[in-house]
């Protein structure tokens, strides 16, 4: 009965410990490996622009087109194709992606900033821009 006991009451230390490490470290105080557990793991058809993506291209007009982040970045652009639809949360992905909060990014190449805060333009007046009348047709 006192090994049961001690054995209830190791289970019970360990998850008080567990509760009290549980939190997540603040961005400052999170190493390189630490950004590896967050970020989702690499996946095939990361590798490649998918379909959707590809009708998202064509879908925008020419001069907002990220060519450069498509053929460098495939998983960026999928990601963007499935955001597209809702603005406020293709703004909150080109926010993280265009924002450093953890001063350890090496950052994109130029031409790619460049699509991606065109983007991130072109996205913003379809989320602030509100309609006039003479929109909604009448």
């Amino acid at each position: 009965m006192r090994k049961l006991f001690r054995f209830f009451q190791w289970l019970k230390l360990a998850g008080d410990r567990a509760r009290q490490s549980s939190g997540p470290k603040p961005y400052e105080e999170m190493s390189d490996s630490d950004w590896v557990r967050h970020r989702a793991p690499p996946r095939h058809r990361d590798a490649t622009l998918s379909d959707a993506a590809r009708s998202w291209m064509q879908r925008l007009p020419e001069q907002v087109a990220p060519n450069r982040v498509c053929s460098l970045y495939p998983r960026i652009a999928n990601r963007l194709a499935v955001l597209w639809p809702d603005p406020g949360l293709t703004e909150h992905f080109l926010d993280e992606l265009l924002v450093d909060r953890h001063d350890r990014r090496q950052g994109f190449p130029p031409d790619v900033t460049v699509e991606l805060l065109t983007l991130h333009r072109f996205n913003s007046r379809r989320l602030y821009v509100t309609q006039t009348p003479e929109d909604e047709g009448g």
